[in-house]
């Protein structure tokens, strides 16, 4: 979260608490004496075992800033980083921030997050209570890192989130997903649903999936929970950018959003023949999916990483942070189903999607089947005849690559022959269907054949032939001769 120096006067006039500690510090030239290393490390230890907290770097106990040059902070900044990787086990990662509690008057912030595991100090093992740290008996060590042990374990959507509640979850947004029944006791019905959870101390919190999914900007709380999506002018990211969106908000809106974003940036080709019909460069249905995919089923444990969704000259990437859960493949998506987000996918699986372009006569943003991969392995075939492809970078982030079609017109005239018995066949109608949901009509002349332009020569078609007393259908790929 951000402090601002508001927030910090008010800490300073209030005094420490649980969440926040002064320190002052004493220096001989830039380099810091005073706390000794292995106390910096309990206090860090303490709010890491604890529900995290605040170090304020530079202040009296009294709430006095006693003020520090920018070289001492880098000093002091150092000293905290080999602390927190040398002196506490396992290690801890902090948040570093210089900030002005007033004009001239620098403080080193130190921000602690609650941590999944417990940690040790050279002092033995500490957490927080109220302003002060305890060391904590060999009971509470153990309670401690058993339930630190299960939390590790436990689906990151289903973890709570300290300080928040129920009126934390807009009612605008969880309301839709009550049934009448569950709207008599809301409380209860988010708590069976997994958007709310009671936490260790029995408090209920909003959950990881009740903020993502039912508060107004979970960005707020998770600042990489959003879409970063980019229309480029060429074919790579050197290209200029011609448009550029951070999408946020509710994961619903951040759907409705992303594929609005690549819909309105895409080109749509079209002809008469003789009514207008449209080759766009991407199945709407096939980016539905696409981006539902990567939203329920990215890593949110992964702090530093938003999806990135790019539309290039002549393909779309969606990278999505996070590998592949419980031992799917690349290989293997079309054919399984998993998710790392229950919760998540649970809930987008009982959420109305209205009129979102590309849910087709979907009623949900999900549904159970597993279908995704297929109807964008499907779709994507069929608009342009290449297939998408799923790749895993450095096995942490999965990136779609979703072909464009080409909006080329490249005219050909293949003939079709028609033989029964061997012998031409004149008269026969002849249908050629393309998967695009466009077609042509012909039929054959004396000599059993049948001339058919064609504008979409890079796709399959299913020819369709009928005259009196028999019907025929054959399916192949039409590749147009080289000139």
């Amino acid at each position: 979260m951000t402090y601002g120096s508001e927030e910090i006067n008010r800490q300073l006039r209030l005094g420490e608490d649980s969440r926040w500690e002064f320190k002052q510090v004493e220096f001989s030239g830039n380099r810091p004496k005073g706390p000794k290393r292995d106390d910096w490390a309990d206090e860090i230890a303490a709010f890491a075992n604890t529900n995290g907290g605040v170090l304020l770097c530079g202040v009296t106990d009294g709430g006095e800033v006693q003020g520090m040059s920018r070289a001492q902070m880098d000093e002091l900044e150092r000293l905290l980083k080999e602390v927190c990787t040398d002196s506490i086990k396992p290690s801890v990662r902090i948040n570093v921030f210089r900030k002005e509690a007033r004009e001239n008057e620098p403080v080193l912030l130190v921000e602690v997050p609650k941590s999944h595991a417990q940690h040790d100090s050279p002092g033995g093992s500490f957490y927080r209570v109220g302003s002060s740290k305890r060391k904590m008996t060999s009971d509470e060590r153990l309670r401690l890192a058993q339930s630190r042990g299960q939390s590790r374990f436990l689906w990151f959507d289903k973890q709570t989130v300290p300080e928040t509640g129920f009126k934390t979850l807009y009612k605008e947004l969880w309301s839709p997903l009550l049934t009448t029944e569950g709207a008599m006791d809301p409380d209860l019905a988010l708590e069976k649903m997994g958007l709310l959870a009671p936490d260790e101390n029995r408090v209920t919190r909003a959950t990881v999936a009740g903020v993502l999914l039912c508060t107004e900007s979970p960005e707020q709380f998770f600042p990489n929970a959003r879409i970063l999506a980019t229309r480029y002018r060429g074919e790579d990211r050197a290209s200029r950018q011609i448009d550029a969106q951070t999408i946020g908000g509710p994961l619903n809106v951040q759907i409705t959003k992303a594929v609005a974003f690549v819909l309105r940036n895409m080109k749509i080709a079209a002809r008469k023949e003789p009514a207008r019909v449209d080759m766009p460069q991407y199945s709407d249905r096939a980016v539905f999916e696409a981006v539902v995919n990567a939203v329920a089923h990215r890593d949110y444990s992964i702090s530093g990483s938003a999806i990135r969704l790019s539309v290039f000259e002549n393909r779309i990437e969606i990278l999505s942070p996070g590998a592949l859960p419980n031992n799917l493949t690349v290989e293997s998506m079309r054919d399984r189903q998993s998710t790392r987000n229950e919760i998540l996918t649970s809930v987008l699986g009982r959420l109305p999607v209205g009129k979102v372009e590309g849910a087709g006569e979907r009623q949900f943003f999900m549904e159970r089947r597993g279908d995704g991969v297929p109807i964008i392995r499907r779709e994507t075939r069929e608009l342009c005849g290449i297939l998408p492809e799923y790749k895993l970078i450095d096995g942490s982030e999965l990136c779609l690559t979703i072909p464009a079609a080409s909006l080329e017109l490249t005219p050909a005239s293949p003939v079709i022959t028609v033989r029964h018995d061997g012998r031409p066949l004149a008269g026969a109608d002849v249908l050629v269907l393309f998967p695009n949901k466009t077609w042509k009509h012909a039929v054959t002349d004396e000599n059993g054949e049948a001339a058919v332009s064609l504008h979409s020569t890079h796709l399959p078609m299913t020819v369709f032939v009928s005259a009196k007393g028999f019907a025929a259908c054959v399916e192949r790929d039409w590749v147009p001769a080289k000139n």
